[in-house]
This record gives structure tokens, sequence and C-alpha cells, in this order.
């Protein structure tokens, strides 16, 4: 009687050493970024340091830092398929962005192509932003000093100053948190949340509305403009695993051996005269 629970613990024991094994070579994954165009100077900073931004080149994820100046934009793609455009004058963290592998061959490039979690701190500027279906489990955070918003997909725009911040949601919804005391807030495709600071000791001010022209005749184009051009960054790549490669780089940190992921150019069929994204090409305020 007293060999069936040694039998037991052994084979327990047995068990949890064999998982301890398996799981011991398994690495966190680590995302990339794609460039999709740069118009005049960008500055990005890595672990690296602080350099120009270039076209075609490709960055670790998380930890990077861009910032463009008063006359220069830039669209990057996130390997989990979410496009951003960086208007002028803008400075963007991601703080956080971390993917799980995914299979080789995708049969649909626009689903998203592994559970991811990403995490984006906009000091100030227009941050347009258009992402593929997300994956059950995925999410996309987007902090401002003013306000925090959980994107359910997936088309926004985020205009961050010093005094304001504005949420206009294109495609899908969003969960705003305006500063740390007050309510949440649902904002639905086609409408928008204005965020100002509150007086001392109270929460900020808020606005739900429709997104409309405003006292600004045109902004509702200016604003889908942005979030367009950054549709359009979102399908000039696409990401996939290969096991050789010589342009590929590993989805891993360090060098461990094994699949790694690559990102793949699309050629259209009729490539455009212009460049998709332009600073000329954007109408102004």
């Amino acid at each position: 009687m007293n060999g069936r629970p040694f039998l037991r613990f052994s084979v327990a024991a047995l068990a949890i050493a064999a998982a301890a094994h398996a799981q011991a070579p398994m690495r966190n994954p680590t995302s990339k970024i794609y460039v999709a165009d740069v118009e005049g100077t960008t500055q990005i900073t890595t672990a690296k340091g602080i350099s120009l931004l270039s076209k075609k080149a490709i960055y670790k994820g998380e930890g990077t830092v861009f910032q463009t100046e008063a006359t220069s934009n830039a669209a990057i793609v996130l390997s989990n398929g979410t496009g951003a455009y960086f208007d002028v004058s803008t400075r963007t963290e991601i703080r956080g962005f971390v993917q799980a592998p995914f299979r080789p061959n995708r049969t649909d490039m626009e689903e998203e192509p592994s559970i991811s979690r990403t995490h984006l701190f906009i000091n100030y500027g227009v941050v347009g932003i258009s992402m593929s279906k997300m994956a059950a489990g995925s999410t996309m955070l987007v902090d401002t000093s003013l306000a925090s918003a959980s994107i359910q997909g997936r088309q926004a725009v985020f205009q961050t100053g010093d005094n304001i911040t504005i949420i206009s949601m294109f495609q899908g919804d969003a969960t705003v948190q305006p500063g740390p005391m007050g309510p949440t807030y649902e904002v639905k495709g086609g409408r928008e949340i204005i965020v100002r600071p509150g007086k001392p000791g109270q929460p900020n001010t808020v606005e739900v509305r429709d997104i409309t022209d405003g006292a600004k005749e045109g902004q509702r184009e200016w604003l889908y403009e942005r979030v367009t051009t950054a549709d359009s960054a979102r399908k000039l790549v696409y990401f996939e695993m290969q096991t050789d490669s010589d342009n590929s780089i590993t989805l891993f940190d360090g060098d461990t051996p094994g699949p790694q992921i690559v990102a793949v150019p699309v050629v259209p069929a009729n490539p455009p005269v212009e460049p998709t994204v332009s600073a000329a090409n954007l109408s102004g305020r």
C-alpha cells in the first residue's frame, strides 16, 4: 500500500522534470518593425543609440522611439500587421511589443499572424493607426499624458498635446480611461473622445462626439488621410517565418538557431508614381 503513493510521486516528479526540461530552451520572442516610408528627417532611438530612420530598414520593436521634425513624417509596420503613421512634429515610444511565434505559411494576410501585446506612448503629435484583424488574446494599448486607450481595432487617429488628447475611432472600438480618476468610456467607430486636464484634484474633462469637421473645415478628411496612410503602409509588407533566408532576422534575441521572422515587401502590379507616404501628398490643417 505504501508503494502506490511513492509510485505516483515518482511519476509526477518525472513529469515535472520532463516539462521543465522541455521548457528550458524556450525564449521570449522579440517583435520587429519595418520602415515603410520616410519623408524628411526622422530620428529613431534604440538600445544602440540615436540614428536617422531609413526606408526599408528593420528594427527590434520593443523600446524604440520615433521622433519626426516639423517638415518630416514616417510610416512603419509592426510584425503583428499594424501600420502606424507619424505626422510632422511627433514623438512616439514603443514601450512594449511582444509577439508569439507564428506558422511559416499564412493564407490570410489581413489577420494578425499570432497573439501580440503592444503598448505605445505618444508624447506629442499626431499618429494614425491601422491594424490587422486582431488575434484572440491580443492587446493594443495606446497611452498619452491624459488618457489610456485599449484599442479593439482597427483604425484610429491620436492627436496629442500638452493640454489635450483627441482619439478618433474610424473603424472598431476603444475603451478609454481619461486619467487616474473618473469612469472609462466606450468609443465606437465614427466617434471621438476629447480629453482635457481637469482642475487640481478633479478628473480630466471629457467630451465624446461624432467625428465631424468641427471648427476646421476639412478636419475629418485631414484625419482620415492619416489613418489611410497607415493602412497603405500596412499593405506594403507582410511577415512570415522561414528557416533559411539571406535577409532574415531571428525571431528570438541572441543567436539561437531556429525559425526566423522575415519582412517581405509587397510589389504592386502597377507601382504608383508618387511615394505612398509623403508630406506633400497630405493636406495641411
